[in-house]
């Protein structure tokens, strides 16, 4: 047991939204939400079986408060911090890390770390979680990575090489007339410490997917009746650079920036609905424009800072932005635990907080608010992207403790 290390963090929430022009065709259907609360539960695992041989593990349960009616979601990609199963304990990661002997080499396999990852530590208060940053991916992802540390190789601090392979969709029913083949990616990535900038990250990653998922995979985004389903939705890649400089020059002021491009090549045909319609990857019959290749960019940027008031317990304030083009693909990116995905807008998004610690490294309290400006209505990869003049407003105010 003197191997075994148990932790958690309990989280409850209060979310209020104002929604405008919701409906894509441009006709006003306003509508808002005072209050949604929610419990959220998460218990971290470890262990150490060798000293070259060590699991991760971490359990969540989120509720919503007296109702068990949460929008359910069918894939991993789709939001891990708000399991599917309203009420129900949740594996939301579970792997290994084998660090091979006397080489640089290690291995993870498993449920990996690619949710919440950098700069997500900065609004949550904590220390990195997770491997890649959120603009990039950030969803449950099973697979396997080898990662080779460069230090003494480059002299280059916290500096690796990474290399996965995972799946994005599995079609295990396809002896039950569900045809799309299986979805997977491969990525390659390189991060260092910024020489003479302690605590910095310089991250610069590339995903290929396969296969990339087509609506037949999706039956809640698109509910009609399917006539005909392609084998694949086309074949995509995604770009990301990150740079994050925390406590810059010891003046209590983080900062990050991220970039990311997706080129996606859709299969030309796409999956037919009642024998009127063929939807693809950003493209349908009705508009001639399947599979047409399409380019999408993001940026993604931020600051906090650390107020110095003593008396407060040093407060943190912070601001970030993030922009999407029309065709930017951020569905990968929903691993954050918010009830929306500011970085799959294609549109601006804008969000401040402020972080009141209450008893350090334990309890602190956030408020923050978010507005979002959608210039497409992109709530689907699938079909051409109508213009939108929808905007959502939301408040929020948590409470978390870690023990």
């Amino acid at each position: 047991l003197d191997r075994i290390t148990i932790g958690g963090e309990l989280r409850s929430r209060l979310d209020s939204f104002r929604f405008k022009d919701t409906v894509a065709s441009g006709v006003e259907d306003d509508a808002d939400k005072d209050e949604i609360w929610s419990t959220r539960l998460r218990l971290n695992l470890k262990g150490e079986i060798t000293d070259d041989l060590i699991f991760h593990g971490r359990l969540s349960y989120f509720k919503l408060w007296g109702t068990s009616n949460f929008d359910e979601t069918t894939t991993d990609m789709a939001i891990p911090s708000v399991p599917r199963s309203e009420g129900d304990i949740h594996v939301e990661r579970a792997y290994i890390d084998y660090f091979v002997p006397r080489t640089p080499l290690s291995f993870t396999f498993g449920r990996l770390p690619t949710s919440e990852g950098p700069p997500n530590e900065l609004r949550d208060n904590t220390t990195r979680k997770a491997t890649y940053p959120r603009l990039f991916i950030d969803a449950e992802t099973d697979g396997i990575t080898a990662t080779v540390s460069l230090d003494k190789w480059t002299g280059l601090k916290n500096s690796a090489f990474r290399l996965r392979y995972s799946k994005i969709a599995q079609n295990y029913l396809e002896d039950e007339g569900i045809t799309w083949d299986d979805s997977a990616n491969l990525c390659a990535a390189f991060e260092m410490e910024v020489p003479g900038l302690k605590d910095s990250l310089l991250w610069l990653g590339y995903v290929r997917i396969f296969d990339l998922p087509t609506a037949e995979a999706f039956p809640e985004m698109v509910p009609y009746t399917i006539t005909y389903a392609p084998d694949s939705g086309g074949d995509g890649g995604i770009f990301n650079a990150h740079l994050q400089l925390n406590n810059l020059m010891g003046s209590g002021l983080d900062w990050f920036g991220s970039y990311g491009f997706i080129s996606l090549n859709p299969a030309s045909r796409g999956t037919e609905f009642m024998g009127l319609i063929e939807m693809g990857i950003f493209g349908d019959s009705l508009n001639g424009d399947l599979g047409e290749n399409r380019d999408g960019t993001a940026i993604y940027t931020g600051v906090r800072y650390r107020l110095p008031v003593a008396a407060l317990k040093y407060p943190k304030i912070g601001f970030e932005y993030n922009h999407g083009s029309k065709y930017w693909l951020g569905v990968m990116s929903n691993g954050s635990g918010d009830l929306l995905n500011k970085l799959n807008v294609a549109g601006d998004a804008y969000e401040i907080y402020y972080i009141q610690p209450i008893i350090k490294d334990h309890m602190f309290c956030r408020f923050g608010g978010v507005y979002i400006d959608y210039d497409y209505y992109n709530a689907a990869p699938f079909g051409s992207l109508p213009d939108s003049d929808m905007s959502v407003t939301q408040l929020y105010l948590l409470m978390d403790v870690k023990f």
